[in-house]
């Protein structure tokens, strides 16, 4: 195991819960909105990289709370951004605006784009974005929710599907044994993506009805995606859509995760905190074993990899690995994206737009035949 983070005990020392049966259960392929985005092959990605034969890129990384924007090159065998800038608006007020700027400079320099997306996407389009509404809206009214109405050569992926092609190119040089990589997402809302058999599968674990024992503060918002009214484990978990959403309603005050991380530290002086974090490392070991399930994946020969910010919240990494450990599902590997990316959405969505796509058949977990692209 290498994901390791910093604990005073808070999490670690505490009794360890059980996963529920009845929510892994949940996890279906239809469930999760499981989708064949393409073939990947992480050791020919890496070759190509090595090889030198990937070219220049203009990657973008559009998050539930900021959008970040590098050009990429290959240096010593790995894309490497430079001029990196970063937009920060609510709902994502603007963002168009400078998306027209950067599709500029793409036509102008000829760069082909790669864009990671924190919502629901297909092909080029976005199909839902329930952390960013003005941003949707804005696209809808302008572009019609088509990125390749905006950008002359684009490449488009669901941000769990790009920081899983990092990811897994990272895997191989750490776990040459793994035959699957398990990539959860615990930021703005709580997503994830998995490679199995050569190919990428995004899904929307985060949006499963979340169990009521998963539910300590009785959080009420609706889950929001596609229309959906339950709430989902994102609601509950999720460091932006679930902490601190639940802060709010607990507190009615607005406080950051970091903020409350800060609380969570103080112990039982603030049991809350401690409870929100302690209940979000279940929910999100419930989406690795979930995850497993889906695809009928043994976890032992499966990589986790773990990306977001609450995973540097001391602890919090070990308590989702020792819960997964006591229900005897402890993966072969896991790591934080952080250990060898400042941001791994960023640099997959460079490499899905350096390094072009097989035309494969793929099986989704239900026995059914899709063509990945």
């Amino acid at each position: 195991m290498e994901l390791r983070s910093d604990s005073d005990g808070l999490l670690v020392q505490r009794p360890v819960p059980t996963l529920i049966p009845e929510q892994v259960d949940q996890f279906t392929a239809t469930s999760i909105e499981a989708r064949v985005t393409r073939s990947f092959d992480p050791l020919w990605a890496q070759n190509a990289l090595v090889r030198g034969t990937a070219r220049e890129a203009l990657a973008i990384d559009i998050g539930g709370d900021k959008l970040i924007s590098a050009r990429y090159g290959t240096h010593d065998g790995k894309l490497r951004p430079n001029d990196v800038e970063v937009r920060q608006n609510e709902g994502g007020r603007g963002y168009v605006k400078h998306l027209e700027e950067l599709a500029g400079r793409a036509r102008r320099d000829k760069l082909k784009v790669g864009i990671s997306f924190a919502g629901l996407t297909e092909g080029t389009k976005l199909m839902a974005a329930p952390n960013l509404p003005v941003l949707f809206c804005d696209l809808r009214d302008r572009y019609g929710l088509d990125f390749a109405n905006l950008f002359p050569s684009v490449v488009v992926a669901n941000d769990a599907e790009a920081g899983i092609m990092a990811a897994s190119v990272e895997v191989i040089k750490r776990h040459r044994a793994a035959r699957h990589v398990i990539y959860v997402i615990n930021g703005s809302g709580l997503g994830g993506a998995v490679l199995t058999d050569s190919t990428i599968f995004a899904c929307e674990p985060g949006h499963i009805k979340a169990d009521p024992k998963l539910n300590p503060f009785k959080t009420n918002k609706p889950c929001g995606l596609l229309g959906r009214t339950h709430v989902c484990l994102e609601g509950v978990a999720a460091s932006k859509a679930g902490i601190e959403a639940t802060w709010l309603q607990q507190r009615g005050e607005p406080s950051s995760g970091r903020q409350i991380a800060a609380r969570y530290l103080l112990g039982e002086k603030d049991p809350d905190a401690l409870r929100l974090y302690d209940n979000s490392a279940r929910v999100t070991a419930h989406a690795v074993a979930g995850l497993a399930k889906a695809f009928r994946i043994r976890l032992d020969r499966a990589c986790f990899v773990a990306h977001g910010g609450i995973f540097q919240v001391p602890g919090y990494g070990e308590r989702v690995l020792s819960i997964l450990d006591a229900a005897g599902s402890s993966p072969l590997g896991a790591l934080f994206t952080s250990h060898f990316s400042t941001n791994a959405c960023l640099d997959g969505a460079a490499i899905a737009a350096v390094l072009k796509d097989v035309t494969v058949c793929a099986r989704i977990p239900s026995g059914e035949t899709v063509e990945a692209f």
